[in-house]
């Protein structure tokens, strides 16, 4: 290889170190998801306990709007597989327990 074909192929070791970074994005990725999915349903625990329903449909679509405009098409679709994991079974391996903001790791 030539000094050229480094710098076109991002050097020797570019798709290596590419590679681990979106691992790594991947890992904070999947951890933020566990935190808002965490965070939905405490929302949606204080909404029962006032005597409201589970869900906001307005807030949801704000949600859906918002991803579609950051990410297009595609990002409808991940507002609605975040808003599902909300209301279902928390992502990650069974028994492990989801992590809690900060805001509610002192109380």
């Amino acid at each position: 290889m030539n000094e050229r074909t480094d710098a076109v192929n991002g050097g020797v070791d570019g798709p290596a170190r590419h590679r681990t970074r979106i691992h790594e994005l991947d890992r904070d990725i999947a951890r933020l998801i566990r935190l808002r999915t965490a965070e939905d349903r405490r929302l949606q625990d204080a909404r029962r306990a006032v005597g409201h329903p589970r869900t906001d449909l307005a807030w949801e679509n704000a949600v859906l709007r918002g991803y579609q405009e950051a990410l297009g098409p595609a990002g409808a679709q991940l507002a609605l597989t975040l808003l599902g994991l909300g209301r279902g079974t928390p992502p990650g391996p069974a028994g492990e327990p989801e992590e809690r903001t900060k805001e509610h790791t002192s109380t």
